[in-house]
């Protein structure tokens, strides 16, 4: 009995033993499968397309907005590198191509059991029909088709463009706050969210260096938007922050106010976890004290992330290892924090870590067109900023109205307004408004407007006003700039300013100091000390020390300009062109034309004038007298007095027996001569002249050729019987072409030869004067109009440059 009862214990143990071990395998092979159906597979494509096709602007940011959206997936949504597909600029066939790509990998992944989840995004150009990929258009029908049809049991599709609320309008979607259910997720189903309504534009920020949907987006992934403080963002969450920062940051801009919308038809518990912060290998914890407005940058100085937080309680925010700088904005107060983040620590931001910034950091002074915002580090700007975001408006009105605080509103002064801190808005009074600080608005008085450190706006006076710099208007009797003015200055007298960009009109000066950009135009006067890119016009005088145009009734002076054009006078060291009815002066220029006299240095171009002096010239000169010391091109005038060309004398004899001399001038290309002959009396041996004179003018050329060379000559003289300078007119007419040789036997001296063919008339005389000593002319016309021909030769000595 006892060996029984033990034979029983004995296989009861084996019993229990092995009862316990299929229990564990169980329970094990259970806990393994269900390991197995709660794994999520994620998969995210990327799609950017800056450029929408013709007629539309070319984006900047898409491509940026892409790349961020799939790194805080990739580094907090649990997105595996390998599961990341980013597309630049593709054709329809080539987005179709990528998403069948994807299914077959998805469909692949799906036999292994779990849950697959896909996250579609798209940044670019879109409109009521649907995707716009360059000159394609991927149609919203087509492509909710598409994604409601991949092989994922969730389905996510981001789309930051222009009327993208046209796909959540296909399924009734609208542009709602979202919901929110803070549960475990095993979700299915889909969702669509879009930066904007069907009818609204997504826009782009370069403050952001990207869209405000995606940049919001993005920041709440990284913890901004963990409403519930578990550490894990929702698609909810995310959204709702999403909605809220596009909303407040595009109100007031010209695109509009820009409300987000999505459609969503998720099935089962709880909501889908876009990004869990404990997932990071590093991670900044900003402490319950920390309240106002934060902007993250990395060390390259890239906004990662930008949201508002509220004192009272704690935020988790997730972020790669690195160096980041964190600014604090508060109404009219600007701070900053270092801090470096490593991976394996989660790094603690405190508000007595954060340190003020004087707003002296960036005064601006003299700068012109600089870029003045809170991103690229004006402090200034970032209290103006903070001041209209979060002060108060305020409207007083007092005897003398003085306010020490920022201000934002109207400050009414029956004598005068005093703003002592920043101030948008207004200041009004009878005598004088004053502002020690920056001020965005508009100042207006009859007697004084003073804004010691900037204006943007407004400054109107019937007496002076008065800006350290300005951005905008002045319009009084006397308008003073300290430093740089970037708009329009109207006085009825005066207007400075050190610099401008913009305008400068007055009745009687315009003046500035330094390097501006625009337009003078003064009833009398305007002075540059340095450069005007831009013109000068007035109706007396414009000096510039450079400048694009000048245009006056007067005078013009500049050191270097473009054009100068006036009735008067033009004076430039260095310029383009100049023109006048009287006197252009220039040491280097390229194009001068009066109606009187051009001198220059050096000339690149060409001088037209009555009269032309050039020290050197590369170009011609045309006008009734040249005179250049050297020139490489050949003058076109009356006389032109070369000294590289040709200057010579020439006495010689011819077949009339007549003493004849020329005077040449102007190039071996191109040259005038003038000329004077006294016939020698026929019998006397060459011992008595006659009374026969020829005097004239005519033009020829050597062919390019100095020293030893050919010639043509035409001339045209006048012959006459008698005293050589007579009250009657009783000449005429010798027209002369000769072809002849000048041989050069010492430098400056050369023997002449040649042979000419000649045509007389009587003109205005009775008879013709001039023939040849042997009696071999032709004599023909009528009794009237007499006339005669005959060919001629000559022989004489050249002395000159020729």
């Amino acid at each position: 009995m006892k060996k029984l009862i033990e034979k029983l214990d004995a296989s009861m143990t084996i019993m229990a033993l092995s009862l316990a071990a299929l229990f564990f395998l169980a329970a094990a092979s259970n806990a393994s499968a269900a390991q197995g159906d709660n794994r999520i597979s994620r998969y995210v494509i990327a799609v950017s397309a800056n450029y929408g096709g013709e007629g539309r602007p070319m984006l900047r940011y898409a491509e940026s907005d892409a790349k961020s959206f799939a790194n805080v997936l990739r580094e907090m949504g649990g997105v595996q590198a390998q599961n990341v597909i980013v597309v630049k600029e593709p054709g329809v066939a080539g987005l179709q191509k990528q998403l069948d790509g994807l299914d077959s990998k998805v469909s692949q992944n799906k036999n292994s059991g779990g849950r697959n989840e896909v996250l579609f995004y798209y940044s670019g150009h879109a409109d009521e029909k649907g995707l716009r990929l360059g000159n394609e258009i991927y149609a919203w029908k087509e492509l909710r088709k598409r994604i409601d049809a991949l092989n994922a049991d969730v389905k996510i599709a981001v789309i930051d463009a222009c009327g993208s609320g046209a796909i959540t309008r296909l399924k009734g979607g609208v542009a709602v706050p979202a919901f929110m259910v803070d549960q475990s997720s095993d979700m299915k189903g889909y969702a669509f969210i879009t930066s904007s309504t069907q009818d609204e534009s997504s826009q782009e920020s370069d403050k952001l260096k990207g869209s405000f949907f995606t940049h919001s987006l993005v920041s709440g992934m990284r913890g901004a938007g963990d409403l519930s403080g578990d550490g894990k963002v929702t698609l909810s969450e995310a959204y709702q922050f999403a909605f809220n920062e596009t909303l407040q940051k595009t109100e007031t801009t010209m695109g509009g106010a820009q409300h987000p919308s999505r459609d969503m038809n998720l099935a089962g518990t709880g909501d889908v976890v876009m990004t869990d912060l404990r997932s990071t290998s590093a991670g900044l914890e900003l402490d319950e004290d920390v309240d106002g407005r934060l902007f993250i940058r990395d060390d390259k100085g890239v906004l990662v992330a930008e949201l508002y937080k509220k004192g009272g309680r704690s935020m988790s925010l997730g972020f790669p290892a690195g160096r980041y700088n964190v600014r604090l904005e508060r109404p009219a107060e600007y701070k900053e924090a270092s801090v470096v983040l490593q991976d394996n620590y989660r790094a603690r931001l405190s508000q007595k870590q954060f340190a003020m910034l004087s707003t002296e950091k960036t005064t601006l002074r003299g700068e012109i067109g600089g870029k003045r915002d809170c991103a690229s580090g004006d402090s200034i700007a970032c209290s103006l900023d903070s001041l209209d975001h979060n002060g108060k408006y305020r409207m007083t009105f007092n005897l003398v109205d003085v306010d020490k605080e920022p201000r934002k509103g109207m400050q009414f002064g029956l004598f005068a307004s005093v703003a002592h801190d920043y101030m948008l808005g207004s200041q009004v009074s009878l005598l004088a408004n004053g502002a020690k600080k920056e001020i965005h608005g508009i100042q207006l008085t009859a007697g004084l407007n003073a804004a010691k450190e900037r204006i943007e706006g407004v400054q109107a006076s019937s007496m002076v006003n008065y800006a350290g710099s300005m951005e905008g208007l002045q319009l009084g009797v006397v308008n003073a700039v300290r430093h740089a003015s970037k708009g329009l200055q109207i006085s009825s007298t005066l207007n400075f300013a050190e610099s401008f960009d913009g305008a400068q009109i007055a009745s009687s000066l315009n003046a500035t100091l330094k390097k501006s950009k625009g337009v003078q135009v003064s009833g009398a006067a305007n002075f540059a000390a340095d450069t005007v890119d831009g013109a000068q016009v007035s109706s007396a005088f414009n000096y510039a020390k450079r400048t694009d145009v000048q245009v006056t009734a007067a005078m013009n002076v500049a050191r270097e300009s473009d054009i100068q054009i006036s009735a008067a006078m033009n004076v430039a060291r260095k310029n383009d062109v100049q023109i006048t009815a009287a006197m252009n002066v220039a040491d280097e220029t390229d194009v001068q034309v009066s109606a009187a006299m051009n001198i220059a240095d050096k000339l690149k171009g060409a001088q037209v004038s009555v009269m032309n002096i050039a020290g050197r010239a590369e170009g011609p000169q045309v006008g009734i007298l040249n005179i250049c010391g050297y020139c490489e091109s050949t003058p076109v005038g009356l006389l032109s007095l070369v000294g590289n060309g040709v200057w010579s004398a020439t006495a010689s004899m011819n077949e009339m027996g007549a003493l004849d001399i020329a005077l040449r001038f102007g190039t071996a290309y191109f040259f005038t001569t003038f000329e004077g002959a006294r016939l020698i009396e026929k019998g006397t041996g060459f011992k008595h002249f006659s009374d026969v004179y020829e005097t004239g003018l005519g033009a020829g050329t050597q062919f390019g050729k100095y020293g030893s060379h050919f010639e043509l000559e035409y001339m045209f003289l006048n012959a006459r019987n008698g005293r050589l300078f007579k009250d009657d007119d009783e000449s005429g007419f010798h027209h002369r072409v000769r072809l002849g040789y000048t041989s050069q036997f010492v430098p400056f001296v050369g023997l002449s030869v040649g042979g000419t063919i000649n045509v007389v008339s009587a003109g205005y005389g009775d008879d013709i004067y001039v023939k040849p000593l042997g009696k071999y002319h032709d004599d023909f016309g009528s009794e009237k109009h007499k006339a005669r021909w005959w060919p001629g030769f000559y022989a004489g000595v050249t002395v000159g440059r020729f």
